[in-house]
């Protein structure tokens, strides 16, 4: 069996992206990568194939994986910067993920596919990176809301689509302390931030976004407005938000968004 194997070296390689794609349910991700046998393991890296293994062999699953996932990446460095906005540095001090400060019950997604929810990738009930993934239902438009149990400061965001490039976010629009938007209020209301994503910014960079517009933040909703390759609909494999909580300063217990 060669599941125990990925799965170790998924935890062995903690910077490398480990992904499991059911080729039944997304065909076209087995069309794009010439799939013909089971299981078939590929690495990509700068969106290139550059190590493809046929076959429940754990050896040489071993070999590939470690010939190209190289070192990780020293503890401090900076990411450098891309045309969207500039990348926070991985152990910049204070800034941690915030999705541990969501308020579960409250996370959505309108236009959300039926069996490809948000809460498949972020809450307490998402599964293991890479066995699920969000999508749209009839078009590319998602509108994310992620409130928080407490205020927060936002500093960057940081969404993973390389399993299906075409299908990642292009353009964004961010909306703060707005926890019952939906896509008539969206269009008629200034994003506190719109943000053009690149094709290199949906492989999980970290992307700044204005942070003196998000220094309380109670909710952050996300509207996807369409895709890199306009694609019928969109797909986010992985998300996250980084920034730091707001501590309150009285005695009072913060109270969940509702």
């Amino acid at each position: 069996m060669v599941a125990p194997t990925f799965q170790q070296l998924s935890q062995k390689y903690g910077h490398v992206q480990f992904l499991k794609v059911d080729v039944d349910k997304v065909p076209q991700i087995a069309a794009k990568y010439n799939v013909r046998a089971m299981p078939t393991f590929i690495v990509i890296k700068g969106g290139k194939v550059v190590g493809e293994m046929k076959g429940a062999n754990p050896a040489g699953l071993t070999s590939m994986v470690s010939q190209h996932a190289g070192p990780a990446p020293p503890a401090g460095a900076a990411s450098s910067s891309g045309t969207s906005g500039s990348k926070a540095t991985p152990t910049e001090p204070g800034v941690e993920s915030l999705l541990p400060h969501l308020h579960n019950p409250h996370i959505t997604c309108l236009n959300e596919s039926s069996n490809h929810g948000i809460k498949t990738i972020v809450g307490s009930d998402a599964v293991r990176k890479g066995s699920g993934w969000l999508e749209s239902e009839v078009d590319p438009e998602l509108l994310i809301h992620l409130p928080f149990n407490q205020p927060v400061k936002i500093k960057s965001i940081s969404i993973f689509s390389a399993i299906s490039p075409s299908q990642a976010p292009k353009t964004i629009q961010l909306f703060i302390n707005h926890p019952n938007l939906d896509f008539s209020d969206a269009s008629n209301l200034t994003p506190t931030q719109e943000i053009v994503l690149t094709e290199k910014d949906v492989k999980g960079e970290r992307v700044d976004v204005r942070f003196v517009k998000f220094q309380s933040v109670n909710s952050l909703s996300i509207l996807v407005k369409d895709n890199q390759g306009d694609e019928e609909t969109t797909r986010i494999d992985s998300l996250d938000v980084f920034g730091s909580v707001v501590h309150a300063t009285s005695k009072e217990p913060v109270k969940p968004v509702q």
